[in-house]
């Protein structure tokens, strides 16, 4: 794979988008259970900076958009909270380069995390969401990679769509570990989210890819080069 260095998009490009990131942050999409806060339409988003623009300047520009968001709306993590979307882009934007070893070490280490503290022996099973993002990188490690460089819009969509989901459930991977040591949820509260948090996941990537694909074919006829092409 030929590479164009760690950025290889325009700042300005990158400016722009990490702005519609940090306007998403102010849409409401879904409650967060336990927390008071809810999730924004930016988590639609986050999967197309890694994808778009590749590793390192997605997670750039994923962390100055939610920032920036963050001091608009005060995140339910505090500070800390661009954090998630930083690792979430980083990592989709290496699936997006065929490097899925990246997204698998990430959950993997994540989930087995969760078992070091008390409460999350506790709810055990909340690392079985993660099985949905296991499924997402199989698949995206066997042909993900390769719909994403279709033509073919419909292929496309599916390598969008897989490349989409695995950045979502990195999020939630970190989002519910910093959930557990910051409020320290107890078990009925994990219980409650199980069924939720799937259909969740799966909504996210639904949206991203969706608002993905237009973009990934329109994008580069006005000069504006994004996703695999960047690297051929």
């Amino acid at each position: 794979m030929k590479r164009r260095g760690l950025i290889p998009t325009h700042p300005a490009v990158i400016a722009v988008w990490a702005a519609l990131i940090a306007v998403a942050v102010l849409l409401p999409a879904t409650p967060i259970i336990g927390t008071g806060a809810t999730f924004s339409l930016s988590n639609a988003l986050i999967p197309l900076t890694g994808v778009f623009f590749g590793p390192w300047a997605g997670a750039i520009c994923a962390a100055i958009g939610t920032f920036i968001g963050g001091l608009l709306v005060p995140p339910v993590f505090g500070p800390i909270t661009f954090v998630i979307p930083t690792l979430a882009a980083l990592v989709t934007g290496l699936a997006m380069q065929k490097r899925w070893i990246w997204p698998l070490v990430a959950v993997l280490v994540l989930g087995l995390v969760w078992y070091i503290f008390p409460l999350g022996r506790q709810a055990w099973f909340v690392p079985c969401l993660y099985l949905l993002g296991f499924l997402a990188i199989a698949i995206g490690w066997i042909r993900g990679g390769d719909w994403l460089r279709s033509d073919n819009r419909t292929r496309m969509f599916a390598g969008l769509f897989v490349t989409a989901l695995t950045c979502t459930v990195v999020d939630q991977s970190l989002g519910n570990l910093i959930a557990l040591i910051m409020f320290a949820l107890p078990r009925e509260i994990w219980l409650a989210v199980l069924p939720i948090a799937p259909v969740e996941r799966l909504a996210f990537a639904l949206g991203a890819a969706i608002i993905g694909v237009p973009l990934l074919v329109g994008l580069p006829k006005v000069g504006i080069t994004v996703g695999p092409k960047m690297y051929e």
